[in-house]
């Protein structure tokens, strides 16, 4: 074994290794660990922690997570405890591949006094369960100018309600269920100024300029999907410059857009079957609309009719070919159980949407199957709206048909206070 290729043999190594990774580190091995190296695992407590510690324990974390980002080295994992930071949060070029992982992504909030939340230098950095709030007309939430990084499941905010959310300015970035802090709304949501990123289950509501913006000179083969735009100030997206060409935006909600749910300067862009509410969204018996959606640089020739539409074009690769029947179920003001729909064994796969916006209590949503004659089978049970993504207004359900009779039921936990219009929508699989 060549000492050039392989200095940290033996003994040497082993102390190595030990000097970075934590005791379970150890155990697992270096099956993580790139090129061999030791990954160090610190962690932040703005409570009890102390700057002084060694951060390799929760008993002896550190105070800000600045310093545990100083004491790190690349592929550093860093976990945070829920608590609000006063400060700058920088990771800088040398110190690549971190991951700072907060508690919980409501709880553990970077919110400085002026500047940038988190600005993101090094290339391969991953942010998760985290809230940045930024403080400045020009200053994100979080700005990521390196390649290869991504955020899940992130509050972005402004403190002055003027500058951007999040602005990623490196290649090759992942933006996955990233929503807004309600009580530090930005002026933008999320702004690209790169190529090759995704930007996905996103929540962007009540921002007072766009929601999504892609964009500068060279914003290429990006894909933006199954987003919720709802209420921006301007454009719902908005795809500007003549450099911003060749992204793909599909199966996202525009709803509510102060200017226009969508813009686009450059032509090459591709966008299809997205939801548009200022769409006459006539159904053409498929689910998508009779006519396309134009805007300012181009249209989207199948619109869906319906919020997250898209959902109900096919199973498993199949269209569906049947017309929809449409109806509203009365939800009684008590806390009972009762029948919504039911479905006889002779029909084929079934795909059912209910408007529940009307609902002001949490209720249970329960499905069930036909096991003999009489009696059923409860199959699933959520919760409304605990269970659902922040805003949700349709539930949507699919019972793939094993000969069996099937029926939806909703039951309050509190008594509405007056009766509720359910309305539905349901179709059958044509298998083909």
């Amino acid at each position: 074994m060549s000492d050039r290729l392989y200095p940290f043999r033996g003994l040497e190594w082993r102390q190595y290794f030990h000097q970075y990774t934590t005791p379970r580190d150890w155990k697992r091995g270096a099956r993580d660990i790139p090129f061999g190296l030791g990954a160090k695992t610190l962690y932040v407590d703005g409570t009890n922690g102390n700057d002084h510690n060694d951060g390799l324990s929760w008993k002896t974390a550190l105070k800000t997570i600045q310093h545990a980002i100083d004491e790190a080295d690349s592929w550093t994992n860093i976990f945070i405890k829920a608590a609000t930071y006063s400060e700058n949060v920088s990771i800088p070029s040398d110190k690549s591949s971190l991951s700072l992982v907060g508690e919980r992504s409501n709880a553990t909030i970077i919110k400085p006094s002026s500047g940038k939340a988190i600005f993101v230098e090094a290339i391969g950095c991953t942010l998760g369960a985290l809230t940045a709030i930024g403080n400045g007309e020009d200053d994100a939430g979080i700005y990521i100018s390196n390649h290869y990084c991504s955020v899940n499941n992130i509050f972005v905010g402004n403190q002055n309600n003027l500058g951007p959310g999040l602005i990623v300015a490196g290649e090759n970035a992942i933006c996955d269920f990233v929503k807004i802090n309600q009580s530090y709304k930005p002026k933008y949501g999320i702004r690209f100024e790169s190529k090759y990123g995704e930007i996905k289950n996103s929540i962007i509501e009540n921002v007072s300029g766009n929601g999504i913006s892609l964009g500068e000179l060279a914003c290429y083969w990006n894909k933006v999907h199954d987003n919720t735009i709802i209420d921006a100030g301007e454009f719902g997206i908005y795809l500007y410059g003549m450099g911003c060409k060749y992204n793909i935006v599909y199966h996202n909600n525009f709803i509510g857009s102060g200017t226009s749910n969508v813009k686009a300067d450059a032509t090459e862009n591709t966008l299809f079957e997205n939801y548009y509410d200022d769409h006459s969204n006539i159904d053409n018996g498929f689910g998508i609309a009779t006519e396309p959606y134009s805007f300012s640089g181009g249209s989207d020739p199948r619109p869906v009719i319906c919020r997250n539409g898209w959902l109900g074009l096919g199973v498993s690769g199949k269209i569906i070919k049947s017309s929809p029947s449409t109806g509203t179920y009365t939800h009684p003001n008590d806390t009972n159980e009762h029948d919504v729909l039911e479905f006889s064994a002779d029909t084929q796969d079934i795909f059912i949407s209910l408007d529940v916006s009307a609902l002001t209590q949490t209720t249970q949503i329960r499905e069930y199957e036909k096991v003999d004659g009489t009696n059923y089978r409860q199959i699933s049970l959520k919760t409304y709206p605990d269970d659902f993504d922040s805003g949700t207004e349709i539930i949507y359900i699919l019972f793939k048909q094993k000969n069996r009779d099937y029926k939806v039921t909703l039951q309050s936990t509190v008594a509405e206070g007056a009766e509720r219009s359910i309305p539905y929508v349901y179709r059958l699989d044509g298998k083909v």
